[in-house]
C-alpha cells in the first residue's frame, strides 16, 4: 500500500513537470522512484526519516483502503447535468494512448458512452479526440482505432476526429475550431466521472454551453468504491484531479 501511495505522489509530480507519460509506465511510476528514494536516504544519517515518513503514509493508506473516505472525497469532483432532448454535438474526450498507438481503455469507455447518446438521437454528431505522442523517435497515434470505430458506428458526417490533442485544454480549443463554424455551441461532454467537473469547466471557459455527461468508468467506481483495490485506484485519480484542477485554476483555464 505504501508503494501505491508513492506511485500516486509520483504521478502528481509528473503532471506538475509536464511529464504525464511517466505515469503510464508502471515500472517508472512505482518501483524506480521508491528505489531511488531508498537508495539515496538509506545509507545516510537521514535513514530515520524513512520510518517517520512511513507512519503518516501508512495511516493515509489504511484510511483510503478500509474506510469510505474516498467516496466522500471524490463526490464533489463528479458533475452530472440533466440531459436535454437535444444538443448540438457530443464530445468524447481522450483517456490516453499506449506506446503502440492504441487507445487506452479509458478512451474506449468514453467513446462507447458517447456513442450511446448518439444512437439515442441526442445529437447529430460526435467529436472524438485523436492523440499523438513520440515513442523512440516515431510518432504514434490512435487514429487507426478511431477510424475503426467511426466506420462501425457512423458516417464521416456523424463522427469527426479532432487531431493532436494533448490536454483537456487543447481538446476544448480544437473542438471549438471544428464546432463553432458549424454552429455547434451546446455540447455534451463525455469523460470519466472524476474528470467531469474540471473537463466541463474547461469547455465552458472557452465559450461552449456544456451538458456534463460522465461516462461509464470501469477503473474508478465513483462514488461507491468498496473494495480496497477500487478505493486505491479511485484515490489516485482523485489526487491527480485535485492537483490538475488547482493547476488549471492558477493558469486561468477554469474559474
Amino acid at each position: 500500500m505504501t508503494g501505491a501511495v508513492i506511485a500516486t505522489l509520483v504521478a502528481v509530480a509528473a503532471h506538475a513537470l509536464g511529464m504525464q507519460d511517466l505515469i503510464r509506465i508502471p515500472g517508472l511510476a512505482l518501483f524506480l522512484p521508491a528505489a531511488i528514494v531508498g537508495a539515496v536516504i538509506g545509507p545516510t544519517r537521514l535513514r530515520p526519516l524513512l520510518w517517520i515518513a512511513a507512519i503518516p503514509v501508512t495511516v493515509i493508506a489504511l484510511a483510503v483502503v478500509y474506510t469510505p473516505l474516498v467516496s466522500a472525497l471524490s463526490r464533489p469532483l463528479v458533475r452530472r447535468d440533466a440531459m436535454p432532448a437535444r444538443v448540438d454535438a457530443i464530445a468524447a474526450l481522450s483517456g490516453g494512448i499506449t506506446d503502440e498507438g492504441r487507445m487506452r481503455s479509458a478512451t474506449l469507455e468514453r467513446i462507447l458512452s458517447g456513442l450511446e447518446l448518439l444512437r439515442a438521437g441526442k445529437a447529430p454528431a460526435i467529436l472524438l479526440s485523436q492523440e499523438r505522442r513520440t515513442v523512440g523517435g516515431r510518432v504514434m497515434s490512435d487514429s487507426a482505432d478511431l477510424r475503426d470505430i467511426a466506420a462501425q458506428f457512423g458516417t464521416s458526417e456523424q463522427v469527426l476526429l479532432v487531431d493532436s490533442v494533448f490536454t483537456t485544454r487543447t481538446e476544448a480549443l480544437r473542438m471549438r475550431q471544428i464546432a463553432w463554424p458549424r454552429g455547434w455551441k451546446t455540447i455534451a461532454v463525455v469523460t470519466a466521472p472524476l474528470h467531469s467537473r474540471r473537463a466541463c469547466a474547461t469547455f465552458e471557459a472557452v465559450g461552449f454551453k456544456v451538458v456534463c455527461a460522465p461516462g461509464v468508468s470501469r477503473d474508478n467506481v465513483v462514488p461507491g468504491a468498496k473494495s480496497p483495490g477500487d478505493r486505491l485506484r479511485t484515490f489516485r485519480s482523485w489526487l491527480y484531479e485535485t492537483f490538475a484542477t488547482a493547476t488549471y485554476r492558477s493558469n486561468g483555464w477554469i474559474r
